[in-house]
């Protein structure tokens, strides 16, 4: 598969910032995916806003939502959108939001801590931990 001019570039920079063993990039179709092994990760996604690129939003998010939710346990989610009604269809509780502007967008950066099971299973685990 051929990578994008966006990929290529950001493996670059992970090389040119010595940063090999730690930071990982790999071109797939994110909705055919699934999280492997047990170690934790962290995602971040700069999904479309609606500016430029004309998709169906809601159901765009709402399917970032679910595969993140039912595929990738034991994950960080951090995402970036202006957007601010099409983060509502992610159907999941952010843990942490932050206001900021990408250029002149008013944006938030939100988390969105995924984990096995419910809320509450992975609290009372988290507790007898």
């Amino acid at each position: 598969m051929a990578l994008t001019f966006s990929v290529e570039k950001a493996i670059q920079n992970v090389e040119n910032a010595k940063l090999e063993d730690f930071i990982y990039i790999k071109h797939e179709d994110f909705f055919k995916t699934q999280k492997g092994g047990e170690e934790h990760l962290h995602m971040v996604f700069n999904p479309p806003y609606g500016e430029r690129l004309d998709i169906e939003m809601e159901s765009f998010y709402s399917s970032i939502g679910s595969t993140l939710k039912h595929k990738y346990p034991g994950t960080n989610a951090w995402m970036i959108s202006s957007n601010l009604e099409a983060l509502k269809h992610i159907g999941l509780r952010p843990s942490r939001k932050i206001k900021l502007f990408n250029a002149k967008l008013e944006a938030r950066f939100s988390k969105y801590e995924m984990y096995a099971g419910t809320k509450k299973t992975h609290k009372l685990k988290a507790e007898n931990d």
